[in-house]
């Protein structure tokens, strides 16, 4: 064998011994999910895949890329609310039928600047009342991965989430990297207004429809997008339109559902989710069980 045969033999075996190295989802068990996902992702990105256009990724929020449990982030902001300003117009608001409402309704006078201030001021401070840790830091290790994943392969990643369009942008962005205009979620109307304190966009007491839940996924997926998805992440019943939607692509597609099973790291139920685990194995969609596919769940568990 030749000296330039021994160099490019060498040279393969590096290559193949980085290929072997490099992991894009290390906080994640090897097994089937985790492959289905690479190989979906590999495929898509070959030159003949899918166009980068169209390389269109949305995310479920609560539940999805940070607890749920014991409430929505949102919710906890409210009831922040509620204790600190005793004379908010919401406080008559919060009964069990009308509490979600009340979360959108309770800023209503406020511009826009005021509101993504007070949002800040809670995140800074607010901690989940289980692991004691700021809301930002409580975010799903394999799920950070993903989404790196996917924007080195050029996929554009939206977040598509039920709660207040504006509380999730900041969110989203501190803890996934997602910028403003990525995100999708329950708006609420607002005024444009002209004060001597300056130009203002002012929040009024009136949600846009539709919501950004269950049916209303899709059409504002279309609306705010204008292309389907190839590939769609969620964890409950309320994603199931937009898991629907996804999969309705005539492109390759994947439909991913978080099953949240791990009490001893997180939490373990089915409530909210029985439909979608359901439809799940009916339409080959892929369910991600948080006790057998994530090898850490949060950033700061080993």
């Amino acid at each position: 064998m030749t000296i330039s045969c021994l160099l490019i033999l060498d040279n393969n075996l590096e290559i193949s011994a980085k290929e072997r190295i490099f992991d894009p989802l290390p906080s994640w068990n090897d097994g089937k999910t985790k492959q289905k996902i690479i190989k979906f992702v590999e495929n898509v990105s070959k030159s003949d895949g899918i166009p980068i256009k169209d390389r269109i990724a949305v995310f479920d929020y609560d539940g999805t890329l940070l607890p749920e449990k014991p409430m929505y982030v949102q919710l906890d902001f409210l009831l922040e609310t509620l204790l600190t300003e005793p004379n908010s117009s919401s406080k008559g608001l919060v009964d069990g039928e009308n509490l979600i409402k009340s979360g959108f309704l309770a800023y209503t006078g406020m511009t826009q600047p005021e509101y993504e201030e007070k949002v800040k001021e809670f995140l800074t401070t607010a901690q989940h009342p289980r692991f004691k840790k700021p809301y930002t830091e409580l975010i799903y290790q394999p799920m950070v991965e993903l989404v790196k994943y996917l924007k080195l392969n050029d996929f554009q990643v939206y977040i598509c989430s039920g709660s207040d369009i504006d509380f999730v942008r900041i969110l989203a962005n501190l803890t996934y990297g997602i910028p403003p205009e990525n995100v999708i979620g329950t708006a609420i109307e607002k005024t444009f207004e002209i004060s001597p304190q300056g130009v203002n966009l002012v929040r009024q007491s009136k949600l846009i429809e539709p919501l950004n839940d269950k049916a209303g996924k899709p059409v504002n997926i279309n609306r705010y997008i204008g292309k389907i998805p190839v590939m769609a992440v969620g964890n409950s019943d309320g994603d199931i339109p937009m898991l629907q939607y996804t999969s309705s692509n005539p492109q390759a597609n994947l439909e991913l559902l978080l099953h949240h099973d791990d009490i001893q790291r997180e939490y373990d139920y089915n409530q909210g989710a029985e439909k979608a685990l359901i439809l799940a194995k009916e339409n080959n969609w892929t369910i991600i069980t948080m006790k057998e596919d994530f090898k850490q769940v949060f950033p700061f568990q080993n």
